[in-house]
């Protein structure tokens, strides 16, 4: 926690190592003190106001700050369909009685496949797999829940889509489904 009395002297050396968030001039450690008290069915809304917050929104200090504070929350991460959109999106939904809405989820460059197999374990979200154009891939992504951002992981041996997932002793396993047939 960042206290500071009014009659304390600062010293130089300290104030020219601060960084400071260019939108705010505030220290940018303030800024992300505040950013950890936002709720995170709030903070959609709050990555609206400029790329800086958006981008500090996403960074492990923000969740360090949060677990610090005792601001963590548990969210249920759901991928949905809704048409007309062909693509499934990603939402949060709080288990605060009181705050139970949707929240999408940004995206900023992965859209789960059609028929993806999807496991969650430890930190995040495992997509293995689906289809593309009506053919099978062997793509692997990571949601990481925290952060809400994707990374591309090592693909599978073979391709597939509408597979069954499951984590034994720790190991992701992924087990039949269908492979493009090849004539």
């Amino acid at each position: 926690m960042m206290m500071s009395r009014c009659d304390a002297e600062e010293d130089p050396s300290q104030t020219k190592k601060r960084k400071l968030c260019p939108s705010s001039g505030l220290p940018e450690e303030m800024v992300l003190s505040c950013l950890a008290r936002v709720s995170r069915s709030e903070q959609a809304s709050l990555s609206l106001v400029s790329k800086r917050h958006r981008s500090l929104l996403t960074t492990p200090e923000l969740y360090k700050f949060r677990t610090l504070l005792g601001c963590t929350e548990n969210l249920i991460h759901l991928c949905l369909h809704i048409p007309p959109d062909p693509n499934p999106r990603w939402f949060t939904l709080s288990l605060k009685p009181l705050d139970r809405r949707l929240v999408p989820v940004r995206s900023y460059f992965y859209q789960p496949l059609d028929a993806a197999s999807m496991v969650a374990h430890g930190c995040g979200i495992y997509v293995m797999g689906g289809r593309i154009g009506g053919r099978a891939s062997s793509s692997v992504m990571f949601l990481d829940c925290r952060f809400h951002t994707w990374s591309t992981l090592p693909s599978m041996g073979v391709p597939r889509y509408s597979a069954a997932s499951g984590v034994v002793d720790g190991k992701i396993y992924i087990l039949g489904g269908w492979a493009d047939i090849v004539v």
